[in-house]
């Protein structure tokens, strides 16, 4: 008798790489990519990208490989999905499931290359200036819409921050880089493709820019007063 035999990734088979495939959502195959790869020191990082989304480059967290499993999750995304994966026996294909508050929907990817991780720049410290809550509009031509941006002090002083669309459903998106220098800031949230740029005048509003793809339209902030908040 002859047994069949399991057949599965070789032992230290590595995931570093580009991979492109898709993810099974509402129905629906979306393309997205992911690029993984393990610095000197020795710690894995990596970023993924949904062009449908206009999410490009969101940085990977909770990454770990364990043999032929992969685990990886996207902290910037809203519901903070986590991805479950197995290589291939000849490690060129990671497929699994993603899960995320909604369920759980399955994923394909083929390695494709070698990685190209596009991590944020560090956010800069945060300044007393701009540390709270502000209330703005966004003129969006056909439509003004509220917004309320949040920016606090991480735990080594740096600067942290999300953005709420109050009239988009109000989710709320964190911000992946926030810069801070004199009297200019300066965000991006890679989840929608979007940042803003923008300056506090003596008035104590800051006035800029909200771009997003080919769009770019005003902004005003307001600091939230103590009744808002």
């Amino acid at each position: 008798m002859i047994l069949g035999s399991v057949v599965v990734a070789q032992p230290g088979a590595s995931p570093a790489g580009h991979w492109e495939g898709t993810i099974q959502a509402a129905n629906q195959a979306v393309e997205f990519s992911a690029d993984l790869a393990k610095t000197p020191a020795g710690v894995w990082i990596g970023s993924l990208s949904i062009p449908m989304a206009n999410a490009i480059g969101l940085p990977l967290t909770d990454i770990s490989v364990q043999d032929n499993a992969v685990h990886f999750a996207i902290a910037e995304f809203p519901g903070k999905p986590s991805f479950e994966g197995r290589l291939s026996a000849d490690a060129n294909e990671l497929t699994g499931n993603s899960v995320s508050p909604n369920g759980a929907v399955p994923f394909k990817l083929q390695r494709k290359g070698e990685a190209n991780v596009k991590l944020p720049t560090p956010s800069t410290a945060m300044s007393a200036d701009f540390e709270g809550t502000w209330n703005g509009m966004i003129d969006a031509g056909q439509a003004v819409l509220r917004v309320v941006v949040k920016l606090s002090r991480a735990a080594d002083g740096s600067a942290a921050g999300s953005m709420i669309s109050v009239d988009q459903g109000g989710q709320e998106i964190p911000m992946s880089t926030v810069t801070i220098q004199a009297k200019q800031l300066q965000f991006e949230m890679r989840a929608v493709g979007g940042a803003f740029r923008g300056t506090l005048g003596a008035n104590g509003e800051i006035v800029g820019t909200f771009t997003q793809g080919p769009a770019s339209l005003p902004v005003a902030l307001k600091r939230a007063s103590v009744e808002a908040k």
